[in-house]
C-alpha cells in the first residue's frame, strides 16, 4: 500500500521509487538540462576505503525517445487535460499511455490500464475478427497491453517501435555481474494498484521480492531476522546522527491537505488519491504555494539536539521527496497531483525483469523495431503512417502511445493538425524527470537495515537511497533523484555521478575501515556496454 498521511502521522515511512513508464517515440533532439538546476558538491570526498564494484544509471532527461520519465499535473492543469488527450479522433486515431490514463495517471499502472481501455474503446466501434488492421505505435507496457488485448479479440495487429528493444521507459538490464535484473525505469511497485500488476508478473513467471522482508543467509547483516519491526526509513545528518523525519513532515502535510480541501472542496481532487488525478477546481496552486498559503511551512527554524529543525524537515519533503516521486519541483507540481503514495510502503521490487513481461505480451505479434514514426495522417477512411525511412504503412485504426514529452517536442506531424483542445492539454501538462543510479558493492559498508535512507545534508548531491540488502541479501543501493536534482545528476559524467553518490553516503557508512589503494578514487572502473538508451553506465541519452 502507499504511504498515507495517517502513516506519516504514526511515523511509518518507507522508500521512494522512480515511476518511469513505457512508450515508443520518434527521434527528436535531446532536451538539454534545465537552467538553474542545483549543482552537486564540487570535488566531493569519498570516504576512505569505499568503492563500488559496479554501477548502472538512467538518463531520462536526455532521452529523445521519451522526453522525460513520466507526466505530471503542472500548475494550471487538471485531469480534464488527460481525458482530452485520451479521446479518439474520427474513431480512427486513438491514444493510450500513462499521460492519458483516466486512473493512476503518471504511473506504470495507469499506462497498463490505458492499454486495456483503448482496446475496449476500439472494440465498440470496429468490426472484430473481420480483417480490421490496427497499428499500435509503441512497444511499452501501454502499447503491448493494447496490442495483446486487440489481437485476442481477432484484430490484425502490427506494433511499430522506434527503439531497438521492447519496453519503452521500462528498461531492464541483465548483466552477469549483477545478482538480479536491474530496472532503470520503474523497479518498485506500491500503492493500491500494485497488487494487480504484481499478480500479473507472478502469472508470467517474473520474480519479485517484498522490500519489507529481510533476507537471511549469506550477505546479510549480523542479527538479521525476518524483518519484523525493522524501520523502513532512516534519516541521518551529515555527521551520521540519526534524526526523526516523520513527525514534522506529517504535521505539515496534514495542514496543507486540509487547507486545500477546505479551500477547494473535499471533491476537488486536491489530495490526488494516489491516482495522479485531480479535478478542474483549484487547479492553479502548486504544492509549494499550498504549503505557503496554508502555513504548513511556517514551522520552527530552531535546530533540535540532532542539529535539524522542523523547517529543514519540511524543506526535505518539498525539495527532495516530492521531486523524486513526481519528477517535478514542488513549485511546478499542482497540489492536485499529490496523493497518498508519496513513498512506497511494503513495496515490491521486480527482480526478474519487467521488460520480459512486456515482451511476453507481444509474443507472436508483428513488431517493427527501429521504426520511427514521422507523420500520422488520419481521417474517416483510415490512418496512414509515414516512417522516418520514408516507408508508409496504413491501417483501419491506430493507437498512439507517444509520450507526452515527444508530443511537446512536436516531433511527429499530425495531418490534420491535432484539435486546439489537444494542443492546449499537451502544453498544460508537465513532463517530469526521475533518475536512478544503482551501486553494487562487494560487501556492505553499512550496518543499518532500514530500507530507505534520507540524507539531511544540503551539500550532498544524492539524498534518497534504497537499501536492497535486507530484502535481497545483496549489497546493492539505489540513489533516487528527480526534478532539478535529477537533471543535474543526468548532466554528470559517469565518474562524477558515482563519486558524488558515494560521497553522499558518508553518514551511513559506519563499517568502512580499509583505506583505498593508491590511485583509487572510489568510483568503479567498469562501464557496462551501451545501448541506444544508455543508463547502463552511460551519461548519454537514457533508458
Amino acid at each position: 500500500m502507499g504511504i498515507s498521511r495517517r502513516a506519516f502521522l504514526t511515523g511509518s515511512l518507507s522508500g521512494a521509487a522512480v515511476l518511469v513508464l513505457a512508450a515508443c517515440t520518434p527521434d527528436a533532439p535531446s532536451p538539454a538540462p534545465t537552467s538553474g538546476a542545483p549543482t552537486p558538491t564540487v570535488d566531493p570526498t569519498v570516504p576512505a576505503g569505499l568503492a563500488a564494484a559496479g554501477f548502472l544509471r538512467s538518463s531520462w532527461a536526455d532521452d529523445a525517445l521519451s522526453g522525460g520519465s513520466s507526466s505530471y499535473l503542472a500548475t494550471g492543469s487538471t485531469i480534464t487535460d488527460r481525458l482530452t488527450l485520451a479521446g479518439s479522433l474520427d474513431d480512427r486515431l486513438f491514444f493510450a499511455g500513462e499521460a492519458v490514463a483516466s486512473r493512476h495517471a503518471g504511473t506504470v499502472y495507469g499506462a497498463r490500464a490505458s492499454g486495456f481501455d483503448v482496446a475496449d474503446e476500439i472494440a465498440t466501434v470496429a468490426s472484430e475478427g473481420e480483417g480490421e488492421r490496427v497499428i499500435v505505435i509503441g512497444a511499452g507496457i501501454a502499447g503491448a497491453t493494447a496490442a495483446r488485448a486487440l489481437a485476442d479479440r481477432g484484430f490484425d495487429v502490427v506494433v511499430v517501435e522506434a527503439r531497438d528493444r521492447i519496453g519503452g521507459r521500462i528498461h531492464t538490464v541483465t548483466d552477469d555481474d549483477w545478482p538480479f535484473a536491474v530496472e532503470l525505469g520503474v523497479s518498485t511497485l506500491f500503492g493500491e494498484a500494485a497488487p494487480a500488476l504484481v499478480g500479473a508478473l507472478a502469472l508470467a513467471g517474473v520474480d519479485t521480492v517484498r522490500l519489507r522482508e529481510t533476507a537471511t543467509g549469506a550477505g546479510t547483516n549480523p542479527g538479521t531476522g525476518t524483518g519484523t519491526g525493522t524501520a523502513q526509513l532512516e534519516a541521518r545528518t551529515a555527521d551520521g546522527t540519526p534524526t526523526d523525519l516523520t513527525q514534522a513532515v506529517a504535521a505539515a502535510l496534514s495542514t496543507a491537505v486540509s487547507w486545500a480541501e477546505s479551500t477547494d472542496g473535499p471533491d476537488s481532487g486536491a489530495t490526488g488519491g494516489g491516482t495522479g488525478g485531480g479535478s478542474s477546481t483549484g487547479a492553479g496552486r502548486s504544492a509549494r504555494q499550498v504549503f505557503a498559503e496554508s502555513g504548513a511551512d511556517r514551522v520552527s527554524t530552531t535546530p533540535d539536539a540532532t542539529g535539524v529543525s522542523d523547517a529543514d524537515r519540511v524543506a526535505f519533503l518539498l525539495d527532495r521527496i516530492v521531486p523524486a516521486r513526481y519528477g517535478a519541483e514542488a513549485g511546478e507540481l499542482a497540489m492536485t497531483q499529490v496523493g497518498d503514495d508519496l513513498l512506497p510502503l511494503d513495496a515490491t521490487l521486480v527482480t526478474g525483469g519487467l521488460e520480459t513481461f512486456v515482451t511476453g505480451l507481444l509474443d507472436g505479434l508483428d513488431v517493427l523495431r527501429g521504426s520511427t514514426v514521422a507523420r500520422i495522417q488520419y481521417g474517416d477512411q483510415g490512418v496512414g503512417l509515414r516512417l522516418a525511412t520514408g516507408e508508409s504503412l496504413s491501417a483501419d485504426r491506430v493507437v498512439s502511445t507517444l509520450p507526452l514529452g515527444v508530443l511537446k517536442q512536436g516531433a511527429v506531424e499530425f495531418e490534420p493538425a491535432l484539435p486546439a483542445a489537444y494542443a492546449s492539454a499537451i502544453e498544460s501538462l508537465g513532463m517530469g524527470d526521475q533518475e536512478v543510479l544503482w551501486l553494487r558493492f562487494d560487501q556492505a559498508f553499512w550496518s543499518t537495515e532500514a530500507t530507505v535512507w534520507a540524507v539531511l545534508d544540503d551539500t550532498a548531491s544524492d539524498r534518497l537511497f534504497v537499501n536492497l540488502l535486507p530484502a535481497t541479501g545483496e549489497p546493492v543501493l539505489v540513489s533516487l533523484t528527480g526534478g532539478d536534482a535529477g537533471r543535474a545528476t543526468a548532466a554528470l559524467d559517469d565518474d562524477e555521478a558515482v563519486t558524488a553518490a558515494l560521497a553522499s553516503l558518508a553518514p551511513y557508512l559506519d563499517l568502512v575501515s580499509a583505506s583505498p589503494a593508491p590511485g583509487e578514487t572510489g568510483a568503479p572502473d567498469e562501464t557496462p556496454a551501451p545501448d541506444e538508451t544508455p543508463a547502463s553506465g552511460e551519461a548519454t541519452p537514457g533508458s
